[in-house]
């Protein structure tokens, strides 16, 4: 069972202390496409080095006998609780794992936002983007905008001195020394290249790889093409793992957490994207022949090469999509892959579909998450329920909170209360009279009220500085690089 971490702890399963030895021991697992997997995995360290080269970062060796572990996310300005899994990667690279970090920019960047926090009379929450006229690009495709850049750092520079006490004031130094800097011509590798000048002092040395260039490879290809000349097989696995899902979780909403791979006349719904220019749909198949036909293209293709040919000839783009690239990364490129929560949550599916598809044990993945905790923020809930319930109890014995109530008023209470639990009493109208008595007492504590009053405001203020500043969405350059544990 995953959890979110609260403010200042870490979740990690199975324990890190275990990773070791499971990463051995998948790496010594054989599966009927091994010679696939070797090939790609190859193809795949080849192009981590290249990719981390190109960064200006150092480039390890990746050994074939050495295990080798991942981790991914879209390549933004993310949590804390994303890059702990970074952090995690590096200690497996410093004990002499191979350590690839996989970033996922073949999906939708919608800008790249940003949520900080600010103050002007009262704190919130407000979203900056690094590129906010790219809102329906993929990661892959945005141009680093040195002005939208320098808009961004200065705008954020700005929220976060706005907030009383420097509380990030190691946020505010990192734009200022980072944004001002060279960097890479694409925004998504720019992202990459600010996370690792963050964590430059941690020790591992980890290989970046971007999804968009894996997915050109003739593995990829060969890898889709046999998901696809099973693509009804495939759908339904899928599907009843989803009723499955939806079913033990109470969901009700279709969609929840995917939606059903639909067939229609032209072929059924596949786990892949298809991806004509800046728009993209899922692909949907058919069985031609020996081979496939896409939905709406005449062209039979008969093998992985053949697809590879066609994408290249039109010049469309083949994309996994989530269930479909945890298939990837945790049987074919990995020996640990390294989920986040939210990727974990729906692994459950992705277990059923390997052993449905592939009658294979699924292997077993780890999941790393961490929260920061601000210092100096305590948490005022506890003392805001408090003063509430006060508050309730004043409307039904605001004696108690009298210091010195009419003794007249308490008598006639006492003797109400007692007739009203004598059989055949007139309840209705000795509730009345007792909510009289109550309304003369209220009056006579309104100062008490209105002092409690003030109190509730000032816990409802604290209760949400501390939802403001203790935000786990908070980037994680907000805080030092000693702060991820």
């Amino acid at each position: 069972m995953t959890q979110v971490p609260q403010p200042g702890q870490t979740f990690c399963h199975p324990p890190f202390s275990q990773w070791r030895e499971l990463a051995a021991t998948q790496y010594g697992a054989i599966y009927p496409f091994d010679a696939l997997r070797k090939s790609w995995r190859g193809e795949v360290a080849y192009i981590a080095a290249r990719y981390t080269a190109s960064l200006g970062l150092s480039v390890p060796e990746i050994g074939t006998a050495t295990p080798l572990v991942m981790s991914g996310h879209q390549p933004n300005l993310y949590h804390p609780g994303v890059i702990y899994k970074y952090r995690l990667l590096a200690r497996m690279a410093e004990q002499g794992f191979s350590a690839i970090n996989l970033n996922v920019d073949t999906d939708v960047c919608e800008g790249f936002p940003v949520k900080l926090p600010a103050y002007n009379g009262g704190y919130h929450k407000v979203a900056h983007y690094l590129s906010p006229h790219a809102v329906k690009s993929f990661y892959c495709d945005v141009a680093t905008d040195r002005a939208a850049l320098e808009i961004f750092a200065q705008n954020a520079v700005c929220d976060l001195e706005g907030v009383p006490g420097n509380i990030f004031g190691s946020g505010v130094d990192f734009l200022r020394n980072e944004f001002s800097r060279e960097l890479p011509e694409k925004l998504a590798d720019a992202t990459v290249s600010l996370r690792r000048r963050y964590a430059k002092d941690w020790p591992g040395n980890v290989l970046e790889a971007p999804l968009s260039e894996i997915c050109k490879t003739a593995q990829f290809f060969d890898f889709a093409f046999s998901l696809l000349q099973r693509g009804m097989e495939l759908a339904g696995i899928f599907n009843a793992s989803l009723e499955r899902y939806r079913l033990e979780h109470k969901l009700r909403y279709p969609a929840n957490p995917f939606p059903n791979l639909a067939q229609g006349p032209a072929g059924v719904e596949t786990l892949f994207w298809l991806v004509k220019g800046d728009a993209r749909a899922t692909l949907a198949v058919a069985e031609s022949g020996n081979g496939i036909r896409l939905a709406g293209e005449e062209a039979e293709i008969k093998d992985g090469a053949g697809l590879m040919a066609f994408f290249i000839e039109r010049g469309y783009r083949l994309w996994p999509k989530a269930v479909t690239l945890s298939v990837i990364n945790r049987l074919y490129l990995s020996d640990l892959f390294i989920h986040g929560i939210g990727g974990a949550k729906y692994d459950r599916i992705t277990d059923e579909v390997i052993e449905g598809f592939y009658g294979l044990t699924p292997p077993v993945f780890a999941v790393a998450s961490a929260t920061l905790a601000v210092e100096g923020l305590d948490d005022p809930l506890a003392h805001l329920m408090e003063l509430k319930q006060k508050m309730r109890e004043t409307d039904f014995h605001p004696e108690q909170y009298l210091e010195n109530p009419p003794r007249d008023l308490l008598e006639l209470k006492e003797k109400l209360l007692e007739q009203i639990k004598i059989p055949g009493a007139d309840k209705k109208m000795i509730g009345k009279n007792l909510s009289e008595i109550n309304e003369k007492l209220k009056l006579l504590l309104a100062p008490f009220k209105a002092a409690l009053s003030a109190q509730i405001a000032e816990a409802e203020k604290d209760l949400h500085r501390r939802q403001t500043l203790a935000d786990r969405e908070l980037p994680f350059f907000l805080y030092p690089p000693t702060a991820i544990p």
